[in-house]
């Protein structure tokens, strides 16, 4: 007997997700792919989960266009915008709620007339929408696409932010994340040489460090930090050595690191970054959210 699944990703990070598939589940062979869209399959099954991938699951197969009329509930997702959703499935795909916890039935159309069907349980950390395509609207003002990542994941994680807290940003140049934070009511410290945005530095609430993060030490700080958070981009073996340096005089409650995976082998060295942050009291997550290209976010949280 053959287990199949699916995975959706986005086309930048499929050479990570295929690195990541072959070391952690060997004995998974890929079955189909189109850019974007993947089915794996395995002659036992197997606990399956994706790193680098928006969602993942269980896959049903290739199905015509009749046999999509057999599901009274599903989301449909399109592979690309130019491929436009045939009305009736469109409406079963507006009219369709899932719960968190319950089981989604996603309708994926990859081609012209070219269905396969996958199922998934939903979790808070999900988007809610079909294909976990971003709910974030794009807007004119955002210097950086830092906004964007940032905003997906608040909104995945329900990210505690409190009134006025104050935020460490390495690397916050040109301040894309930094709105983001400002908009949020957060105080926030940004540690970069290079200029921000001069919109963003008008803002209340921000301060600006023009050195590099690897210089900071306890004596630039006169408050407490509550949180620590990356969007930098330099390898990340330097960014977790910074963050652990650091650690060694704050203690943020949260820490949200943007790691650029820029080399399919570097995905091997992600087990070790979660589990060095780890030993400073945090829960820490991966999540790979729409905007990501060869990227991933270690969340970690004194009680995710």
């Amino acid at each position: 007997m053959s287990f199949f699944y699916f995975v959706l990703t986005n086309t930048e990070a499929f050479d990570l997700l295929q690195e990541e598939l072959r070391s952690r589940y060997p004995d998974l062979r890929k079955s189909y792919s189109r850019p974007g869209f993947m089915t794996l399959k395995s002659e036992k099954s197997i606990p399956f989960k994706a790193h680098f991938a928006r969602v993942f699951g269980v896959c049903h197969g290739k199905k015509t266009r009749e046999e999509l009329n057999q599901y009274q509930r599903a989301w449909v997702w399109n592979r690309e915008k130019e491929l436009e959703i045939p009305p009736d499935l469109k409406k079963l795909s507006e009219s369709s709620n899932f719960k968190i916890g319950e089981k989604v039935t996603l309708i994926m159309m990859v081609g012209p007339d070219e269905y396969w069907v996958g199922e998934y349980d939903l979790k808070r950390t999900h988007f809610q929408t079909p294909g976990e395509e971003s709910s974030i609207v794009e807007r004119d003002d955002v210097p950086s696409r830092a906004y964007y990542k940032l905003a997906e994941l608040y909104e995945a994680y329900d990210l505690p932010f409190d009134h006025q807290e104050r935020v460490l940003e390495l690397g916050s140049a040109p301040g894309g994340a930094t709105l983001f934070l400002l908009e949020q009511d957060l105080l926030v410290l940004g540690v970069d040489p290079a200029e921000m945005n001069d919109e963003v530095k008008k803002k209340f609430g921000f301060r600006h460090l023009k050195i590099p993060f690897e210089t900071l030490g306890p004596q630039h700080f006169t408050d407490d930090i509550d949180w620590m958070i990356s969007d930098v981009n330099l390898p990340p073996s330097v960014v977790i050595k910074e963050v652990e340096r650091m650690l060694d005089f704050l203690a943020p409650k949260g820490i949200l690191l943007t790691l650029k995976i820029a080399q399919p082998n570097h995905v091997h060295m992600i087990p070790d970054f979660m589990d060095r942050i780890r030993k400073f009291g945090y829960k820490v997550d991966l999540k790979y959210v729409p905007s990501f290209r060869k990227e991933i976010a270690l969340i970690a949280l004194k009680d995710l």
